[in-house]
């Protein structure tokens, strides 16, 4: 596989690897997914380093431990070996991932989607995803002019990720100027 093929199609991150685990070369991975049980059928996985050092490994076992993923990796031989792989990104093939529920998106998927208004107002793309309990945030927009839109029903009107487009009813006050706006007007 070559370097542009490994970029390309392993791009679905799940973890960081942390740190050694055990003598024998294992790594504690991070999770950063929502399905851990993907890594039970894992043949291979990307890794990938702050500095581009990018990889394809295949999998020996995987398991999960207090909330953290165990990977033996072929060829990561001992702790040193592991060690030397604390910060890699750990990635999978698109084509790996877990199938959604219809109203159920991909971070990925929705970063860069352009939200607009059901009137046709751009209010920026989305930069960021917030994880809460309640419910995810959608960042859109930077600095000062950053909007905070809770991902649910009565906010996020409809989503097409083929299209790159997100069409949001926000609440009053959560537009920049209109907190200002709701302010004076109750103060009058």
């Amino acid at each position: 596989m070559t370097k542009p093929d490994l970029e390309s199609e392993w791009t679905l991150i799940v973890g960081e690897i942390v740190a050694p685990f055990s003598r024998f070369g294992e790594v504690k991975v991070n999770l950063l997914t929502d399905f851990p049980e993907r890594f039970e059928r894992l043949k291979q996985v990307s890794i990938r380093s702050s500095y581009g050092d990018t990889r394809l490994m295949p999998v020996q076992t995987a398991r999960l431990h207090k909330g953290q993923i165990l990977l033996k990796l072929k060829g990561v031989e001992t702790m040193n070996d592991a060690e030397n792989l604390r910060g890699y990104i750990v990635s999978v093939r698109q084509s790996d991932a877990v199938p959604l529920a219809s109203n159920e998106f991909y971070i990925h998927d929705l970063l860069g989607c352009e939200v607009v208004t059901e009137d046709g107002q751009t209010l920026g793309k989305i930069t960021n995803i917030l994880s809460n309990p309640a419910n995810d945030i959608y960042v859109v927009g930077a600095g000062k002019d950053e909007i905070l839109l809770p991902a649910v029903r009565d906010v996020i009107k409809s989503v097409d990720i083929a299209a790159r487009r997100v069409v949001a009813t926000p609440t009053p006050g959560l537009l920049p100027g209109e907190a200002e706006e709701v302010r004076s007007d109750g103060e009058e």
